[in-house]
């Protein structure tokens, strides 16, 4: 009895049924080859993986692969096909044409669009909170991904001021007013989508989430 072919031997031949903007290419454990997996890579940079699993073997499954991101998927946004591996190449190719690729692509475009957004937002809140940190002697920064923290230590007390998205928080602990009014100040006429109202002082509250 012929044995089905392997993953790796099925890749070039679906390559080829779906068209020639994909390519086949081989996936590696370090520098080894593997028999068992594979990728499709598309000339705009979609790619798709297919698998023969341990735990289901003779079978092709083949899913959407995306770039790393923190991007939230829905149900059915990352959903495989699976056929049997002795199939007809042009026929997976068929299924992989109808039943995964129009939702990969418009999820791949998602996902896109969603780190891109992103990028910016960490470009934004890192220049914002270093501008802002070099205008508070001796305050510190730390960065974390959209969210940003500036630290300053005062003889005594201290004051944090955090940076995420739209919103910008500040926390000010034993002190001085005239810091306080200073710290609430700056950060106001600093950030210009922030509104403070013209009478807001430092000893009115501890913490302001502006």
């Amino acid at each position: 009895m012929a044995q089905p072919p392997t993953v790796a031997e099925l890749t070039h031949p679906i390559a080829l049924a779906l068209g020639g903007n994909w390519r086949p290419q081989q996936a590696l454990h370090g520098v080894q080859e593997l028999a068992h997996a594979a990728n499709l890579t598309h000339l705009d940079g979609r790619q798709l993986h297919l698998s023969e699993r341990y735990d289901d073997p003779g079978h092709l499954y083949v899913r959407g692969a995306f770039p790393a991101t923190d991007y939230p998927f829905r149900r059915g946004e990352r959903d495989s096909v699976r056929v049997a591996m002795d199939e007809d190449p042009a026929r997976i190719a068929a299924l992989i044409s109808d039943r995964l690729i129009p939702a990969h692509r418009a999820v791949h475009q998602r996902v896109k669009d969603h780190n891109r957004e992103q990028a910016a937002m960490r470009r934004q809140t890192e220049e914002a909170a270093r501008e802002l940190a070099a205008r508070l002697p001796g305050a510190r920064t730390r960065i974390d991904g959209t969210s940003a923290y500036v630290h300053m230590s005062l003889e005594p007390g201290e004051v944090r001021i955090g940076l995420e998205g739209g919103s910008v928080n500040i926390v000010l602990q034993d002190a001085p007013l005239i810091i306080a009014d200073a710290v609430v100040f700056a950060v106001s006429r600093f950030l210009p989508d922030i509104q403070t109202p013209e009478d807001e002082r430092g000893q009115h509250a501890d913490e302001f989430d502006l």
